[in-house]
């Protein structure tokens, strides 16, 4: 079974909004959650969707999706975590004690304030995931990288050629993304605390193939951001 877990768990502070998270901002006619979901509801492969939303807004997001249809796959709301390692972790857990997990689940997890996911990015992930274990998206910056470390002084100029941008989905084997969960458990390292689950994964000596995204798979995380969505939304209608 392939799964896709729809990280929504945020509250958007940097949207300056207080009445509604920013995954339920509208999008041109349809709230920017909806726009993400209808890519993983069409997806052949994918045959249930988890939505990881805040506490006070699961149902509000389940009346969305009947709102807008998306009832053709089995799909659940769950109330998210602090962070999105949490989230992810959560969705995790929520299949295996629902459905049980066996060595051909995947796991997809997307940000839900990336609209723009396509279908070519989905199943990618959803291939290597199978064949490497997991997979992260990634773009090649445009811009060049360096490091400084008290914020004033240049200390090292990063490779071009080697410095990816993170996009989403992550995605993974599942069986192997909850032993790997365990044995973090087991070593004290707590998923609060910890800011990319790629990085554990690395270091739990796990490999992670890289997908190509899109530079138009982009976050929305601010007003300008969704300014740019909307342009790009009315250039492709």
């Amino acid at each position: 079974m392939i799964y896709a877990s729809i990280l929504a768990a945020g509250l958007g502070t940097r949207m300056h909004r207080q009445d509604m998270p920013k995954q339920f901002l509208p999008l041109g006619e349809k709230p920017i959650i909806i726009h993400t979901l209808e890519q993983f509801f069409i997806n052949t492969s994918v045959g249930r969707v988890i939505i990881v939303a805040p506490s006070e807004w699961v149902p509000y997001t389940e009346d969305l999706l009947i709102q807008y249809n998306l009832t053709n796959k089995e799909f659940a709301v769950i109330p998210g975590g602090i962070n999105k390692p949490v989230s992810i972790s959560l969705a995790a857990h929520y299949i295996r004690d629902t459905w049980g997990v066996n060595d051909e689940d995947v796991l997809v997890a997307h940000d839900a304030i990336r609209p723009f996911i396509t279908q070519r990015i989905i199943d990618e992930n959803i291939e290597a995931a199978k064949k490497y274990g997991a997979a992260n998206t990634a773009i090649i910056t445009n811009d060049a990288k360096f490091v400084s470390k008290d914020g004033s002084f240049l200390d090292e100029v990063l490779p071009f050629h080697q410095i990816f941008a993170e996009q989403t989905p992550q995605s993974y084997l599942l069986s192997e993304f909850l032993e790997i969960l365990k044995k973090a458990e087991e070593s004290g390292i707590r998923l609060f605390a910890e800011s990319e689950l790629p990085r554990l994964w690395i270091n739990m000596g796990q490999t992670m193939y890289i997908v190509r995204g899109e530079y138009f798979n982009m976050k929305i995380i601010n007003p300008y951001d969704l300014e740019v969505a909307n342009a790009l939304l009315r250039e492709r209608a």
